[in-house]
């Protein structure tokens, strides 16, 4: 990330890829902060507490899992460092972030260690402490923490706990679904950065297609996609495991994982499917293509693409603002 001094902090990787400014995230504080201003059950002194995602090695290894920022912290303060926690008064709408506070040692593996004020500067908020600063806190203050279930997963979202949390007086009920409903309607921002998304991994779906020979191996392709994704769009992350199947594998919803991990050679006569988004600043594509590897349909699969191309047609000519979308998952 290269933090633009002098100027509107943004989040950028130069050569093309999209400038991200930090105003995004001050945007969603506000809007966050309106709606729980709103609710009856918000009291005076309320403070917003998040902890961000943690980093973590692989099992009892010292080789770094490459980190990507919990969701709903991102969303909120846009931080892409690990082990920081954030916070917002509600009435005021002050934010401040925490960061750890590195020991020296750090520098010679890591890099060099940057102050509080370097942070500040780098998000756009109000105040930067260190993290061992959070239990020094007002315990007069209302914590709103957040703890909810993710409706797809069934996982539930680590609340924000530090020691001497006990001294506050806590709720992790509201916070929870008042961030969930901001997070369902975008800014104009935020649409520019999913609008991004989306042309670079469409960009990197056309190259596969042009690329693919009966012969190759799934993962080839899904080595392709990534690549296109990370040196065109600076896409170091994907939003899901990528879903590269080829014959009978396209048929398998969630195919690609370690089970089943996009191996298969792709043979004449196969359909494939390929379902792969490339991800950027944690906003995220879902894009997924059909087409033959060898260039050409046979009879019965043109008559299924064709009616899945129509009905696809059919329901977004049919969107429009008042609409409601029904999805029954009975079956």
């Amino acid at each position: 990330m290269q933090l633009c001094l002098g100027s509107t902090p943004s989040f950028w990787l130069g050569n093309e890829t999209l400038k991200v400014p930090a105003a995004l995230f001050a945007l969603n504080r506000k809007r966050l902060c309106d709606r729980l201003r709103e609710n009856k059950d918000v009291q005076k002194n309320a403070i917003v507490l998040m902890q961000g995602g943690e980093e973590a090695q692989r099992y009892c290894t010292d080789t770094g899992i490459v980190f990507r920022q919990e969701s709903y912290f991102h969303w909120t303060f846009g931080v892409t460092e690990p082990d920081c926690y954030g916070a917002i008064d509600v009435d005021t709408g002050k934010s401040i972030v925490f960061v750890p506070k590195l020991p020296e040692s750090y520098a010679v593996w890591m890099g060099k260690i940057h102050p509080p004020e370097y942070f500040r500067k780098k998000y756009a908020v109000d105040e930067v402490h260190y993290k061992d600063e959070v239990t020094h806190s007002d315990s007069s203050f209302h914590l709103l923490l957040q703890r909810g279930v993710n409706t797809d997963s069934g996982n539930i979202s680590r609340e924000a706990s530090f020691e001497g949390i006990s001294q506050f007086n806590v709720n992790n009920k509201i916070l929870h679904p008042e961030i969930a409903e901001c997070r369902v309607i975008k800014t104009d921002m935020e649409l520019e950065v999913l609008r991004y998304t989306n042309k670079i991994s469409s960009e990197a779906h056309k190259e596969v297609m042009k690329a693919i020979k009966v012969g190759m191996k799934e993962y080839e392709m899904e080595s392709l996609f990534q690549h296109y994704c990370y040196t065109r769009g600076g896409m170091r992350h994907t939003s899901y495991t990528c879903i590269c199947g080829s014959g009978n594998n396209s048929s398998v919803l969630h195919y690609g994982h370690a089970g089943a991990p996009n191996d298969k050679t792709i043979e004449d006569g196969d359909l494939c499917l390929f379902d792969m988004g490339g991800e950027y600043y944690c906003y995220a594509s879902d894009i997924t293509c059909t087409f033959p590897a060898n260039g050409k349909f046979t009879p019965d699969q043109r008559v299924i693409y064709e009616a899945v191309l129509k009905s696809s047609r059919a329901v977004m000519k049919a969107i429009k603002p008042g609409k409601r979308l029904l999805y029954d998952n009975r079956n």
